[in-house]
């Protein structure tokens, strides 16, 4: 059922995409290709009111390949469509022009009740970049718990060092969920004021939250953690113990060469394995 579901969508798009192409054909001016985008970006722009949503979301789709800021308005509008695939298509195609006008309103769509949406309106944030980076920092204390993870992620994916002290900050957020977005973010931006506050959260309550912030610290690659790490090889949770190991065969520091062979003992066998792995990292580095 799924798979005839799917084959009949892809064949609604091929008659979409064959219909467009024959519409700017009969367009005047076709022989020139700024008039023939021209006129194939409005007809898309014209689908995007059209009644069924599958045309609706080809075209949302049509107009991110195109990247055509005329489609700005058009797609953010389309951003409350009735149909949450529309929506999140409309996001994306908005992520791929990455135009500073669709930073509020795709803030406004991590608060999205889909969270295919949610996720889809992240990403394109992730994307639009440096121009999104002020308003998803003020995202982070939103009074949703979703937004706030949805901006830390977005944020981690920009990398902008103005988001590391917000991002330190939101380590100490209520949700669990925020804190290790939060983590996991810094992991990616490596900046080192990050270091002592995720030593911090290898205490967190949460096991997710311990794992990343271990993750996080492998990334960043700063000595300062070697030790937590070390302590975290025997945390009671097997996820963040591995975390640990494979962080500290990042950091290649001798003084985890001991504690990563007793780790090679451990009962769970993803642990074992990230032991190993470290350990011939740790070996590998020496002989340089």
């Amino acid at each position: 059922m799924l798979h005839s579901k799917f084959a009949a969508l892809n064949l609604v798009k091929a008659a979409m995409i064959a219909l467009l192409t024959l519409s700017c054909i009969s367009f005047a001016g076709c022989g020139k290709t700024d008039e023939v985008d021209t006129d194939k970006v409005g007809t898309l722009i014209q689908w995007l009111k059209d009644e069924d949503s599958s045309v609706r979301q080809l075209a949302t789709e049509e107009l991110g390949e195109i990247k055509d800021n005329r489609a700005v308005e058009p797609l953010i509008a389309a951003l409350k469509d009735n149909d949450r695939s529309v929506r999140s298509s409309a996001a994306e195609a908005l992520g791929e022009i990455k135009d500073a006008r669709a930073v509020e309103p795709l803030i406004a769509e991590l608060k999205d009740d889909n969270m295919s949406v949610r996720q889809s309106a992240a990403v394109a944030l992730g994307e639009i970049g440096a121009p999104a980076v002020e308003s998803l920092i003020a995202a982070l204390k939103d009074n949703d718990s979703r937004v706030r993870r949805y901006a830390a992620a977005a944020l981690g994916k920009i990398k902008d060092a103005r988001a590391v002290e917000p991002l330190i900050t939101t380590l100490k957020d209520v949700d669990s969920g925020a804190r290790d977005a939060a983590a996991r973010a810094l992991g990616k931006i490596k900046d080192t004021r990050a270091v002592e506050p995720l030593i911090a959260e290898l205490m967190d309550v949460d096991g997710a939250v311990r794992r990343d912030a271990a993750g996080a610290l492998g990334e960043i690659k700063d000595t300062r953690a070697v030790e937590p790490l070390i302590a975290a090889l025997k945390d009671n949770n097997g996820t963040v113990r591995w975390s640990a190991a494979e962080a500290l065969g990042k950091i290649k520091d001798v003084r985890a060469i001991a504690p990563l062979i007793d780790a090679q003992e451990d009962d769970d066998n993803v642990v074992r394995r990230e032991a190993i792995k470290a350990l011939e990292d740790l070996d590998e580095n020496q002989r340089w």
